[in-house]
């Protein structure tokens, strides 16, 4: 099947035409087309503080650049993840607990103005991400153990912390961290006014009108229908090949399906499975698809009354096929980690962990050891929320009532709901925002973790708890390593989740379009990982 298409996109119809629009050539500089990505939602803001939902990190992952990148293309040969220069050029531990920067000359913000050291302290000032009364709460999850963040120079800054961070490098390059341009932020700052009023207003203006340093500007915000970005040609990584990229609202699959086919679309993002191989058949479409830096999971309330019998919540762990699911949902095209983690962890990584395991007849064994009487359980989701959610609940509740465990699906409209009380068992995903244990299974489930602190839903071993505060406290790999190992022991005994895959995304792309999708939500339009091929 080929396709006749009647609408093109400019850059289909710049294809079509045989022009040069390889990225980086200056002779056709005004000719360069635009792009457009048809998505499922738009980006709720494009605040890089106030939100780091996958539908906001990919649009103003072009908006902003951050510290230090990490190289998605290239990572190193144990596995683990790259880093290389951003918008600092070098980096260093001068003590323990000191961490100097040598910040990239020649940048220039949106607005016009240089980039320095005067940036980097509005995005990380205390007020903002990681003091005790920080605008943005979530910044302290990532940046809390900052205790000052210091301008040397106009091209060199401090990070001063209370404990040797080992990941340091990791976190300046991940959610939370991408800079701001300080000019417009500063514009409100008002002597003898309570910072938290002149933050309301600037956030309110960051919101949708963003100055960061990256390869895209932004232009316009329609609610509910598009974000356009423009191209910014003083981008310090090169001149980016589209003029524009406009990113726009499509909720429903077979609509951004059709309007690829039909040439309206350049990009379409989150295409599931059942949608790849007919796409495949199109001469001028490819899919390209790639597992992501997420997981699935089921959790467990161990605070409720049926489900605090540890039996039982093995039982529903071992009662899952996950190979069954990933085969039928997914085409046989992702995997389920070998525990909380991932291989870009690197020297970190357990390889030896075995994870969460299938075998009913030890679910059987241990469901007749628990004290479970064939109570109805809950099982919580938002239909539609996570692709397959609803057709994986619908045969993991067929695959407990083959061991015998009745559950009932119940759908519900938000995440405060499904918590609220007399949750039992609930659908979630878990995504690796930093690749090691900090910046993901201590986040999410560690002491200090809503989960623990504030929904109570897991109350941890000692096992556990020790395990963790081993691990945040231990600058030694090897030592952290082990320290690890044993907190992922703990945890998966305790099981107060369970793990089921790491989902795919699917992104349909139109030919002569060389870009490749990332294992985060990322959408990276930078010259290095995005070019418009000639005819």
């Amino acid at each position: 099947m080929t396709n006749s298409t009647t609408r093109k996109t400019p850059y289909a119809i710049a294809l079509a035409a045989g022009l040069a629009i390889a990225a980086g050539s200056s002779a056709i500089a005004q000719e360069r087309p635009a792009l457009t990505v048809a998505v499922n939602e738009l980006a709720r803001s494009l605040d890089p503080g106030e939100h780091t939902g996958n539908v906001d990190t990919r649009i103003y992952y072009s908006i902003f650049d951050t510290l230090i990148r990490r190289d998605f293309a290239k990572p190193k040969a144990d596995g683990g993840a790259n880093l290389v220069p951003g918008l600092a050029e070098s980096w260093s531990w001068t003590t323990p607990t000191t961490f100097d920067l040598k910040l990239r000359r020649g940048v220039v913000c949106h607005d016009g103005s240089p980039f320095d050291a005067n940036d980097v302290l509005a995005t990380f000032s205390p007020d903002r991400l990681w003091g005790p009364k920080a605008y943005y709460p979530e910044g302290r999850v990532y940046f809390g153990n900052f205790t000052n963040v210091e301008k040397l120079d106009d091209f060199s800054v401090r990070i001063t912390v209370a404990q040797h961070d080992p990941i340091m490098e990791h976190r300046l390059s991940s959610y939370m961290s991408f800079t701001i341009c300080d000019e417009p932020w500063n514009a409100f700052r008002k002597e003898g006014v309570d910072s938290k009023v002149w933050m309301d207003q600037a956030a309110k203006a960051l919101r949708w009108k963003p100055v960061g340093t990256g390869p895209y500007s932004f232009v316009d915000y329609q609610k509910n229908d598009r974000i356009t970005l423009a191209a910014f040609d003083r981008y310090f990584g090169g001149q980016p090949a589209a003029k524009s990229i406009t990113f726009r609202s499509v909720p429903e699959v077979a609509a951004r399906v059709a309007g690829l086919v039909a040439g309206d679309f350049d990009i379409a993002v989150e295409l599931p499975p059942d949608q790849w191989d007919g796409l495949k058949r199109y001469n001028d479409v490819s899919v390209k698809t790639e597992p992501l830096e997420n997981s699935h999971v089921l959790q467990f309330n161990t605070s409720d009354p049926v489900l605090s019998d540890k039996k039982l919540r093995h039982a529903m762990s071992l009662s899952i096929d996950r190979k069954a699911l990933i085969d039928a949902l997914w085409k046989g095209q992702t995997y389920t980690p070998n525990g909380h983690q991932l291989p870009s962890f690197g020297p970190i990584y357990v390889k030896e962990n075995k994870g969460y395991a299938y075998d009913p007849a030890l679910a059987k064994k241990l469901l007749a050891e628990s004290s479970y009487k064939g109570q109805e359980i809950s099982y919580r989701l938002i239909p539609n929320y996570y692709l397959y959610n609803v057709e994986a609940a619908q045969v993991i509740q067929e695959m407990w009532r083959a061991v015998g465990i009745n559950a009932r699906i119940d759908f519900v409209d938000s995440f405060k709901e499904v918590r609220k009380p007399g949750a039992q068992v609930f659908a979630w995903s878990n995504t690796y925002r930093v690749p090691d244990p900090s910046g993901a299974i201590l986040t999410l489930w560690g002491p200090a973790s809503e989960n623990q602190k504030t929904w109570k839903l897991y109350g941890a071993s000692a096992a556990f708890n020790e395990a963790a505060k081993e691990l945040t406290d231990e600058t030694d790999e090897a030592k952290r390593r082990a320290a690890f190992a044993k907190l992922l022991v703990a945890f998966e005994d305790d099981m107060p989740m369970t793990m089921l895959y790491n989902p795919v995304t699917g992104y349909g792309v139109k030919k002569g379009i060389n870009w490749t999708p990332y294992s985060q939500y990322y959408m990276d339009f930078r010259p290095s990982n995005f070019s418009l091929a000639a005819k």
